[in-house]
């Protein structure tokens, strides 16, 4: 997941990505090495070594991991889960949960773990809720209201097998397919990544150097074996569409084996209408997640939302290949279930509807401007038409961040 913030923060760049080589140290050779790592996962180019360069700047939308503010501990709510009938409580700290804890409501540009307690201590491992989800059925309902996470947004929820022995350059024991510098190399399981116009699911395993052809450098699976996404008729806003992005559905997943052959089928569900993605079985990628990868161990669950202007690897067959620009509409995800295979699913209620969305604010005076920042004021949203730099309330209820720069 990480290596898709990493290569888009570039297109996010624009123009001054070239200018700023002096200054960043990221010079053109790097930003073609990206730029042709997704050219040919786009294309299907796989025959050329590409080299991945982890000495990027990540754009101003890029995956970041939660750190509380300096000061008093905070407090977090915990995160419901209902796991074959009994409700359990977790904690994905610095997620604005939501519906006495039975939801999750998005903002960029945060990435979050699951957790056992209130903890952001990522080096222990026994801090980590973890989910043996062989022989389960993992179920979400997604809402993104109407026309909402538009192109260019990625909200994700994957499994990696962290934590890695050393901290890493964002200090959080992080690791992934990727294997970037200044991140840990470890096998990723990305459950679900997505917008409102498509859901990709990508098993990135990894079976050493020498195992993947044209890449004798890869430990890992960087581009994914196997994936699978939604077609345009599929998934969208609108009801032309198998399922309609403006209401919400239903998402959810079996792991399942048969032998030594992992299946993986994702259902997405609405109104009596469904569309399945199914991986396996006969996939020695796949199987090796299930075995070597960690699967049947538990991985680390970690989800959360960002976007970049290149996200077209992911979403251009809807929304083609030009700049994109997402919208950073909240999204929740509410009713969280892990079931054992063959049991029913527990009820899901229906929803509250969406409430509509605010007009924008008029333009604040120059003594009063604020913008919504996260990861203290460090990371702020300039858009002043944005609907998070509405004013305080809005930034720190909603969007979850901390008002900066005005009353």
């Amino acid at each position: 997941m990480l290596r898709l913030a990493v290569v888009a923060s570039l297109g996010f760049q624009g123009i001054g990505a070239t200018e700023q080589c002096a200054e960043s140290g990221t010079c053109k050779a790097e930003l073609d090495d990206a730029a042709m790592m997704q050219l040919g996962k786009r294309s299907g180019v796989r025959g050329q070594a590409i080299r991945s360069k982890s000495e990027m700047k990540r754009g101003a939308g890029a995956s970041q991991p939660y750190f509380p503010p300096a000061g008093p501990a905070p407090h977090y709510v915990p995160l419901n889960i209902n796991e074959d009938g009994v409700i359990n409580q977790y904690y994905l700290p610095g997620a604005n949960i939501t519906e006495d804890g039975n939801a999750v409501t998005y903002t960029p540009p945060y990435r979050f773990y699951l957790m056992k307690t209130g903890t952001t201590d990522y080096q222990n491992p026994d801090n980590f809720y973890k989910p043996l989800f062989m022989g389960k059925t993992f179920t979400v309902d997604i809402d993104f209201g109407a026309n909402g996470a538009s192109c260019g947004c990625n909200i994700n929820f994957y499994l990696v097998d962290m934590p890695v022995a050393e901290p890493g350059d964002e200090g959080d024991y992080y690791c992934d397919a990727q294997c970037f510098q200044g991140k840990g190399c470890c096998a990723e399981f990305d459950m679900n990544e997505g917008n409102n116009v498509v859901q990709q699911v990508t098993n990135h395993a990894c079976t050493g150097k020498g195992s993947y052809n044209g890449h004798p450098d890869w430990e890992c699976n960087k581009w994914g074996d196997p994936e699978v996404k939604t077609h345009p008729s599929d998934f969208g806003p609108g009801e032309q569409h198998t399922i309609n992005t403006n209401e919400p559905f239903t998402y959810s997943q079996v792991f399942d084996a048969n032998g030594g052959d992992m299946i993986f089928t994702t259902t997405m569900s609405q109104n009596g209408r469904s569309k399945v993605l199914q991986m396996g079985p006969g996939n020695a990628q796949l199987n090796d997640m299930m075995t070597h990868g960690s699967l049947e161990q538990g991985m680390a669950f970690v989800t959360g939302y960002w976007y970049a202007s290149d996200m077209n690897w992911m979403d251009g067959d809807t929304c083609g290949s030009g700049a994109e620009t997402c919208n950073m509409r909240p999204v929740t995800i509410r009713n969280w279930r892990i079931t054992t295979n063959g049991a029913p699913i527990p009820f899901s209620p229906t929803p509250a509807p969406t409430p509509p969305t605010p007009p924008p604010p008029s333009p604040p005076t120059p003594e009063s401007v604020g913008h919504c920042c996260w990861n203290g004021c460090s990371s702020c949203n300039d858009d002043p038409g944005h609907y998070c730099n509405a004013g305080k309330q809005t930034c720190e209820g909603d969007c979850g961040g901390n008002w900066c720069g005005g009353v």
